[in-house]
């Protein structure tokens, strides 16, 4: 597909132009690879229109949806269809949920260095930097000592604001930060605190780094040995890697001993 592009030359110009791409993702990464810039908006120029990024109006609202879903399954103990299990918050301590609606916390798709190296002054609070680094399900944070009470109050006392100038992997990780926001207040609104919030954050990223760690072994057993069973292990790494991506963690790469099998794999079978 032909993808148009719209990004800022070093003198605060807007150009645009256009990339050939298999998707709007790999767009995102080959225009930062090969040509070198952050695209601020990307759309598709030829046939239907690559979705829009959400903005403000969209930000205020992200995660209504999500606490409806989560105070159903609390309530009902539903498991919608194609759900996948993940350990969510509550005063009480993690209760593991089946949810089939997005996470508040999600890795932002393609070029994984797009949610790297936001601006300082890229929040309105530090509270939301704060959250930012927690953003990607299993990714390690920096250890950045916490905000104090009142600056989570004030921070949860006002939208996540999105600026007409800021490029598009910002936009994503103040929607998933607007998201993490909705998800405290639901916490706070059960009885817990702003540090019970952040010690349980802190638990959980561990807990998924940990799935990644594990389902990484698990394929690194079944490819041992002289004559490994290569359809079982690629069966796993399709397997773990939908389990993964349903947490909003990075999926595990192909191993080279998989890329030749892969490839050789009649799709119409």
């Amino acid at each position: 597909m032909r993808f148009s592009y719209t990004y800022r030359s070093s003198d605060g110009q807007r150009h645009t132009a256009e990339i050939e791409a298999e998707s709007r993702d790999a767009a995102f990464g080959a225009i930062r690879r090969e040509r070198g810039v952050k695209p601020i908006r990307v759309t598709a120029a030829d046939g239907p229109a690559a979705p829009r990024r959400p903005r403000v109006a969209t930000v205020l609202l992200a995660g209504l949806a999500l606490v409806a879903v989560l105070a159903g399954a609390f309530l009902w103990g539903r498991r919608p269809r194609g759900a996948a299990s993940y350990r969510v918050l509550t005063p009480q301590g993690p209760v593991t949920l089946s949810v089939a609606q997005p996470l508040p916390r999600q890795r932002i798709p393609g070029d994984r260095r797009r949610i790297e190296g936001f601006p300082t002054n890229l929040f309105a609070h530090a509270a939301e930097a704060w959250l930012a680094r927690y953003a990607e399900p299993g990714r390690p944070a920096d250890g950045a000592a916490p905000p104090a009470p009142p600056e989570w109050e004030r921070c949860l006392r006002e939208p996540v604001r999105v600026a007409s100038t800021d490029y598009t992997e910002w936009v994503d990780l103040k929607r998933i930060v607007a998201g993490m926001k909705r998800e405290m207040q639901a916490y706070l609104a059960g009885g817990g605190t702003a540090a019970g919030y952040q010690a349980e954050l802190a638990k959980r990223q561990k807990l998924e780094a940990s799935y990644r760690e594990r389902a990484g072994q698990r394929l690194a057993e079944l490819l041992k040995g002289q004559s490994p069973d290569l359809a079982a292990a690629y069966a796993y790494w399709l397997k773990a890697n939908a389990q993964l991506k349903a947490m909003g963690i990075w999926e595990l790469p192909l191993p080279d001993a998989l890329r030749a099998y892969q490839m050789g794999l009649d799709i119409n079978e």
